[in-house]
């Protein structure tokens, strides 16, 4: 009998191991080139939804022996056999996820830029400083959204109302790192926004200090106007976050801080559903609430503004017209004009791995 778990396992082993050694290998020159870009990054997720086909596969392969078994005897099991390879059915389910994978990539649209052209802008430096500790995860502004869903989405309105100014995104929890480079590519912004969330971070707590230090270096030596937005629900674990905002001072950085939260004390969710959640040493459930007073006294230093979300949305507008009055500085930028669509190589390619599922099964 040819049926054997095992080398299904090895053979769908190595398939992965070059599929994704090749698609990682390309993934990573690609991004590397300035002119190239996903227009639909956020599908390029599902590849790793497809992976699931693979349980699938080997429950079936599974069942399969077990009918086999059951309903023939020895000597027929020795004639029906070759019929039921398990290497052969591997191979062809192999090229059958490599297909669909390559479809999944065509749809993520990948592009290079046609025309590429300088230009100059005005504008201010900003770097975004987004709280992804796990209170973040509650949901007292909305029982649809949780603190970090809302954040995204006010992110995303502002980005549609600057013009010309170039942003950054630093994550923080009880450390922070500079997420995303200063950049005028808001379409990029957006699709990176999507990846956010408090796994980013294996040191949880809130160091709002860490966020505004690291927001301070992302800026380096530009010489135009710089603002740090901080989205937080504001409880902060440290006390050294004034040191922070007098380095910013110094470098005529405005701070402005946005409250992500209520006043009422909630639990922390652990799942989607909100029916489990974080609770202490102690097995006590652990509540958070926006602390406004800190949020407060860092936009008062910091010589910017405090807002508090109110529900599910952020008064965007009041913060673009506070920064519009900072003066703006003229930079030049790069800008590709036109992209054109390069999915029609990868859906060819996807096509070929059908062909030869196909063929396969004639062959053998």
């Amino acid at each position: 009998m040819r049926l054997n778990l095992k080398h299904s396992l090895i053979v769908l082993l190595i398939s992965e191991i070059i599929f994704w050694s090749i698609g990682l290998g390309l993934f990573t020159y690609f991004s590397d080139l300035d002119e190239f870009r996903f227009e639909n990054k956020e599908i390029l997720q599902f590849l790793f939804v497809a992976r699931l086909l693979i349980l699938g596969f080997l429950i079936g392969q599974i069942r399969l022996s077990a009918r086999l078994k059951k309903y023939a005897s020895e000597n027929m099991l020795g004639k029906i056999a070759s019929y039921f390879s398990s290497v052969v059915n591997t191979i062809k389910f192999s090229f059958l996820l490599a297909a669909i994978s390559c479809f999944i990539v065509a749809y993520a649209n990948p592009q290079f830029g046609k025309k590429e052209v300088n230009m100059s802008a005005s504008g201010i430096d900003v770097i975004i400083g987004i709280d992804v500790s796990n209170s973040m995860l509650a949901r007292d502004l909305s029982s649809e959204f949780n603190r970090l869903e809302i954040t995204k989405l006010a992110i995303r309105n502002l980005l549609n109302q600057l013009n010309g100014d170039r942003l950054g995104v630093v994550v923080f929890a009880g450390t922070a790192y500079s997420y995303i480079p200063i950049t005028n590519d808001y379409e990029y912004i957006k699709q990176e926004l999507t990846s956010i969330n408090p796994g980013m971070l294996s040191a949880q707590g809130t160091s709002i200090s860490n966020a505004i230090e690291v927001a301070t270096e992302s800026f380096g030596e530009s010489a135009s106007s710089k603002a740090i937005l901080i989205f937080s629900d504001g409880e902060n674990h440290e006390k050294n976050v004034g040191e922070s905002i007098e380095k910013a001072n110094k470098k005529g950085i405005k701070i402005y801080t946005i409250g992500m939260g209520t006043n009422k004390a909630v639990p922390i969710p652990i799942n989607k559903f909100g029916n489990q959640f974080h609770k202490d040493n102690t097995g006590k459930t652990v509540m958070t609430k926006l602390n406004e007073d800190m949020l407060k006294n860092i936009a008062s230093k910091g010589k910017g503004l405090y807002l508090r979300a109110n529900k599910t949305k952020v008064d965007t507008k009041k913060i673009v017209s506070s920064i519009n009055k900072l003066e703006k500085t003229t930079f030049k930028k790069k800008s590709f004009l036109e992209y054109e669509d390069k999915f029609q190589w990868v859906l060819v390619l996807g096509f070929m791995f059908l062909l030869i599922e196909v063929l396969i099964g004639k062959l053998f």
